[in-house]
């Protein structure tokens, strides 16, 4: 009789009703779904997993989200992160005030807990969203799991770097890795199992995936992952940290804020409106879409006070030392992952005659070794990257494959 009383009020404490629940945060009031093949899922949109990122917290770490009193609604979608699309062309929307989740779960107050898929969106870690208007749970939830889907900062917002202790940078990262200790906490009040817990993305999700996988700030957090058509070593998903800081100060001069400092640079761009930041990144866009991302994950080399790194190293440099860390993992990608971005080539004649006149000058620029590369090699690698996709043809409609597996490299 005692066991039963214990777990009737473990039950009741958890789950007050079926669409009430009691997180560590509060009590939080979700709504009911259907998925595509007419089962009820439990829905609670726009839960807060860390205090809005304004004002002065703007370029600093995650801060833990206040609890509140009541109960709060969760029946909507919280508004986006601040982006202007993945080209950088598209006019500013979102807002700061964006870090929130959704849970999807199909049954509450299970006694056999569920596992756990944590959705990481992709969009070049300058635009996308986990509102249920892109990543809803109406496949994935005609099975028994749970589903989270998250909204992290984007662009400068989530990545811009000092160098330095004042902005070491990857907040994006660190917004995630909220979200994820967030699941720890809160998970088995949906039914989830803490325990196991698989990450999945695509694109600059797939590489977040990775990036977790080797990153001291995600351990234990999670137990699989997931990466589509992203990873780590991807050309365009790291920045050397002399590019960061070269992006960093160019941001700064086009907001007339002086460079001379990382403490005048950040005190100055807390002060401008968010949307001017997404506004002027649209100038590091030198030929076409390239460089497809100016602010992206870099090494910590000077953690910030109180701020523990996410990234300690290149991620190459971690896999060859090894790494023991490294959970089950799956990856892979589309034959046509490219296309998006040679179909805008294409689109144009002008570009493809640009590319072909330009192509040892463009090559350094767009795949990222401008930088890095000895300058006396520039041209001889620009050659062997065009033998290698091209065969020394010039680039036309008839090669249009090999266009595409380069854009996406």
């Amino acid at each position: 009789m005692f066991k039963i009383t214990v777990l009737l009020f473990f039950l009741v404490s958890c789950v007050l009703s079926d669409d009430i629940v009691k997180i560590k945060q509060g009590l939080i009031k979700g709504h009911l779904l259907k998925s595509r093949k007419g089962r009820d899922i439990f829905a609670f949109q726009g839960i807060p997993y860390a205090r809005p990122p304004v004002g002065d917290l703007r370029f600093k770490p995650p801060q833990p989200v206040e609890p509140w009193e009541g109960i709060l609604d969760t029946r909507t979608n919280g508004p986006d992160c601040t982006q202007s699309g993945i080209l950088l062309t598209e006019p500013v929307t979102g807002q700061e005030d964006c870090l929130y989740l959704n849970v999807y779960t199909p049954k509450m107050g299970k006694l056999e807990p569920l596992d756990v898929m944590f959705w990481i969106h992709g969009g070049g870690w300058q635009s996308g969203t986990g509102s249920s208007n892109t990543y809803g749970p109406q496949y994935l939830l005609d099975k028994d799991i749970i589903l989270v889907t998250i909204n992290y900062r984007l662009g400068p917002l989530g990545f811009l770097s000092t160098g330095d202790s004042v902005c070491p940078g990857n907040n994006g990262f660190k917004d995630q890795v909220f979200a994820l200790r967030w699941v720890q906490e809160n998970i088995e009040a949906f039914g989830g199992d803490p325990n196991s817990v698989t990450i999945f993305g695509e694109s600059a999700g797939g590489a977040s995936v990775e990036y977790h996988m080797l990153s001291p700030l995600s351990k234990g957090l999670f137990h699989r992952g997931i990466s589509e058509s992203g990873c780590s070593l991807s050309l365009w998903a790291f920045s050397p940290n002399s590019t960061t800081l070269y992006q960093t100060e160019t941001l700064a001069k086009l907001l007339d804020c002086s460079s001379e400092s990382s403490e005048e640079i950040i005190a100055c761009l807390k002060e401008k409106d968010a949307a001017s930041l997404f506004e002027k990144s649209s100038a590091f866009m030198e030929w076409s879409t390239d460089p497809m991302i100016p602010f992206k994950p870099v090494v910590e080399t000077q953690p910030g006070e109180n701020d523990e790194p996410f990234l300690i190293e290149e991620p190459l440099q971690t896999l060859l030392s090894n790494y023991d860390g490294l959970l089950p993992w799956m990856t892979g990608f589309l034959s046509s992952d490219g296309g998006f971005l040679s179909a805008i080539v294409y689109e144009k004649e002008t570009l493809v005659e640009e590319l072909n006149a330009r192509f040892d000058e463009i090559i350094p620029m767009a795949m990222y070794f401008r930088e890095t590369a000895p300058k006396s090699e520039l041209k001889n690698i620009a050659q062997q990257i065009r033998s290698f996709y091209f065969g020394n043809q010039p680039i036309s409609k008839e090669n249009a494959r090999a266009l595409t597996n380069w854009k996406y490299r």
